[in-house]
């Protein structure tokens, strides 16, 4: 972790360098190592000011904190740096679970990512709907059309490397055509 302490009308002291280091160092735990910061810190009359620039790989956060104390200005801006980090952390993680749970839901229901894709409308009112999946056996075909809402399924057959269609009759029976 790369910091850099400017002081704009006061010295900076090795207390305050020390205490602003012990703060920041929670972030390289959010961030990684590879992280740059840069503080400036300032006093005009009774307010003490604490700007506070966090720059990562993923994501760049600023925060700024102004009391009467210069350690609780610095606390203030370190506490406004951590609630951005982690609301950006919960995002991350948030997508990375509903990623999961659609994948999850593939699976149960044995449609594949692909088979998921939304149709698309053309002009003429047809709706075109794109599916890549692999070759399966009859009995997988039965299975999915159970599974499914559809009335039929396409599918290349794994024995004869044909595309089949496998259908529900009226009647509730099966029917298979070959291509």
């Amino acid at each position: 972790m790369n910091v850099e302490i400017t002081g704009r009308h006061l010295v900076v002291t090795p207390a305050l360098r020390t205490y602003v280091l012990r703060r920041l160092r929670k972030f390289s735990k959010i961030f990684g190592d590879d992280l740059s910061c840069h503080v400036v810190i300032d006093v005009a009359k009774d307010r003490h000011t604490a700007e506070i620039l966090l720059r990562s790989k993923i994501l760049t956060v600023a925060g700024k904190g102004e009391t009467p104390d210069m350690y609780a200005s610095i606390l203030r801006a370190v506490e406004k740096l951590e609630k951005q980090a982690l609301k950006h952390k919960g995002k991350i993680i948030e997508t990375k679970r509903q990623r999961a749970r659609a994948g999850s839901v593939a699976e149960k229901t044995g449609i594949g990512r692909s088979a998921r894709a939304t149709p698309v409308r053309r002009s003429n009112g047809i709706e075109e709907e794109q599916s890549r999946k692999k070759p399966m056996a009859v009995e997988e075909a039965v299975l999915e059309l159970s599974q499914s809402q559809y009335p039929f399924v396409v599918f290349r057959n794994m024995d004869s490397g044909d595309v089949n269609v496998l259908y529900r009759k009226k009647d509730g029976s099966l029917g298979l055509i070959y291509t």
